[in-house]
């Protein structure tokens, strides 16, 4: 692998979009930009971006971490951040055809999995899941420096975990944990549960609630909010018990809009339920040290192991 390649960078959410260059050995040569994500015109705005970093540098290749469904090359689904889902978006052959350039994409969660193993805390574990906690829950896993994708790379979809009621349901999935307990999923409870709340709360009207109001009430020590989040980190045990009994890591890391910025909250009050729903014992659980740039780092962490793509396809890890 020529180690003077320069690589665009590039970390997908729902919410936004961040962009960078580096080499393989990194870090990142200049300041990483940062906009928010238009998803029904997404093959528009990364080329437009990608036209800005040619600008400061030659691109020898792409790596994408995208939120959704990646299949070859494709966002099969992709979540806007107003709730709605775009299909179908083939941003790796468009960028191909336009740039004349090899791209590699990956699903943002098991990019950030990667992330945590080669530049984070992972480094000196033997199986590592990250779980992101944002609009939405998802998680990558590295067990032994092995990628865990499944058949089309669409393993690791532990927010469709079913925990809970059915009442509630995510994708189609009932009771699933994201639909409890991911920044849209707390938001929709919590709604759900002050139809019928009787007692007085600071709580503001449902039809304006966000997660970020409900922590803001359990900060106030308002009654209903504390009741509430107690609630659904029950809900976040059964979620996390059910994971840690699927992959058995050593490490969990924890990022996301909801995770990171509240997980000192939830963790207090997610782990006296864990043990009752973990077989294997329950390992480390640690708040990301690599920040909103962990999808970046994702994005990189392929080319530092020496593994660079042949075309649009999201390209499997080899796996010796």
């Amino acid at each position: 692998m020529a180690v003077d390649q320069t690589i665009a960078l590039f970390g997908i959410g729902s919410t936004n979009l961040r962009s960078a260059i580096s080499s393989p050995d990194g870090p990142f040569a200049a300041e990483i930009d940062v906009e928010p994500t238009s998803v029904r015109d997404l093959e528009s705005q990364v080329c437009a971006r990608l036209e800005a970093l040619h600008a400061r540098a030659d691109i020898d290749a792409v790596s994408i971490a995208c939120a959704g469904l990646i299949d070859e090359g494709v966002i099969a689904e992709i979540d806007t951040a107003d709730d709605d889902v775009v299909r179908d978006i083939p941003l790796g052959p468009t960028i191909e055809d336009a740039f004349d350039l090899p791209v590699r994409i990956e699903n943002d969660c098991t990019a950030a999995g990667l992330a945590e193993w080669v530049y984070g805390a992972g480094q000196n574990h033997d199986c590592v899941v990250h779980l992101t906690m944002g609009t939405g829950i998802g998680a990558g896993v590295v067990d032994h420096g092995h990628v865990v994708r499944g058949a089309r790379g669409h393993a690791a979809e532990v927010g469709l975990f079913p925990i809970g009621p059915p009442d509630r349901a995510s994708s189609g999935v009932p009771g699933a944990w994201e639909a409890y307990c991911s920044g849209r999923g707390i938001a929709g409870f919590v709604r759900d549960l002050l139809e019928t709340e009787s007692r007085g709360t600071v709580l503001p009207d449902p039809d304006a609630l966000t997660a970020r109001d409900l922590f803001d009430a359990v900060a106030e020590d308002d009654p209903v909010a504390n009741d509430y989040l107690d609630r659904i980190c029950e809900y976040n045990a059964a979620g996390l018990g059910t994971l840690v009994n699927a992959y058995n890591p050593d490490l969990i890391t924890v990022g996301g809009g909801v995770g990171a910025s509240n997980f000192e909250t939830i963790l207090e009050r997610t782990r006296p339920h864990l043990e009752q729903f973990a077989l294997p014992a329950v390992p480390t659980i640690e708040k990301t040290t690599l920040g909103d740039e962990i999808g970046l780092y994702g994005a990189l962490a392929p080319y530092a192991m020496g593994h660079e793509p042949a075309s649009a396809k999201s390209i499997p890890m080899a796996n010796g």
